[in-house]
C-alpha cells in the first residue's frame, strides 16, 4: 500500500512538472520604437505613466485617451505610428514647453530647481483646447446670442465646477461685463450679472457692476439701489462708495 502511495505521489509531481514545462512563456509586449522625444531605453511602466499624464492634462479620457493622438483603437493602438496630426502637435509642444522651462532660470534670476517648469497641465488644465472662460462665452454670444452663451457658463459650471478648467469664481463673470458696459452694451452685461448672482447673491463686485449698467441705461433709481446694495454688502468697497456718491448728486 504504502509503494502505491509513494507511486502515486511520484507520478503526480512528474505530472505537474510536465505541466509547468509545457505552458508557454508569457508574451512579451513589443519593444518601444519611434520615441523622438524620451530615451530609446525608457522603462515602459515610465512611459505609460507620462503618456497618462498627457491624457489627465487634456482631459481627453472620454475623446479615446491614447486614441487622441495615437492611431489605431483600443486595445491595439498603433503608438509607433506617426499618422495621426495630434501626435505631430504633441511633439511640438512637448519641445516648446521645454524650452520654455529652460529660459525661465535666466528670465527669473533663479536656478533650475527653483523654477516651476511649464507641463501640459500648466496651460490645459484638464481641457484639450486651453480657453479662457470668457474668450469662449463671448465666441458663442457673437455668434448665436446671449442667451445661448448663458447656457453654455451652466453647462460648463455642471461638468467643470470644482476643478481646474475654468474659472467659475465670484469675479469671473463681472470681469467679462466690465468690457460690456464700457462698450455701451449694458443689457448684455446685466444678463451677466443676474446670471452671477444667482450663484454669489452676496457680491458686493456683483451688483457694483449691475449699478454701472443701469447708469449707463440712464436708470438713476436702480443705479443707485444696486450700488447701495453693493456698499451694504461690503462696506468697503470703495468704487462702489465713490460711484453711489456720484450718482446721489
Amino acid at each position: 500500500m504504502m509503494r502505491l502511495s509513494f507511486a502515486v505521489a511520484v507520478g503526480a509531481v512528474t505530472m505537474a512538472a510536465a505541466a509547468a514545462v509545457a505552458q508557454p512563456a508569457p508574451q512579451q509586449p513589443p519593444p518601444l520604437t519611434n520615441l523622438q522625444l524620451y530615451p530609446k531605453d525608457t522603462p515602459r511602466p515610465q512611459l505609460i505613466a507620462t503618456m497618462q499624464g498627457f491624457v489627465q492634462a487634456l482631459g481627453v479620457q472620454a475623446a479615446g485617451g491614447c486614441g487622441y493622438c495615437h492611431a489605431g483603437t483600443a486595445p491595439a493602438f498603433d503608438f509607433a505610428s506617426d499618422a495621426k496630426p495630434a501626435k505631430t502637435v504633441a511633439r511640438k509642444m512637448i519641445l516648446m514647453a521645454r524650452e520654455i522651462t529652460g529660459k525661465l532660470p535666466e528670465i527669473t534670476g533663479k536656478t533650475a530647481a527653483e523654477v516651476t517648469g511649464l507641463r501640459c497641465a500648466t496651460c490645459h488644465r484638464g481641457v484639450a483646447i486651453p480657453k479662457l472662460l470668457p474668450d469662449i462665452l463671448t465666441e458663442t454670444a457673437t455668434k448665436s446670442g446671449t442667451t445661448a452663451a448663458v447656457q453654455q457658463y451652466r453647462e460648463l459650471r455642471t461638468k467643470y465646477y470644482g476643478g481646474q478648467s475654468y474659472d467659475f469664481s465670484e469675479n469671473a463673470l463681472v470681469a467679462m461685463a466690465t468690457p460690456l458696459i464700457n462698450g455701451n452694451k449694458p443689457d448684455e452685461a446685466m444678463t451677466w450679472m443676474q446670471l452671477n448672482l444667482e450663484f454669489y447673491p452676496k457680491s458686493s463686485a456683483t451688483h457694483a457692476a449691475l449699478g454701472q449698467a443701469y447708469a449707463k441705461k440712464n436708470d438713476t433709481q436702480n443705479a443707485i439701489k444696486s450700488l447701495e446694495k453693493a456698499v451694504e454688502l461690503d462696506p468697503n468697497n470703495q468704487n462702489a462708495k465713490r460711484q453711489l456718491e456720484q450718482m446721489k448728486r
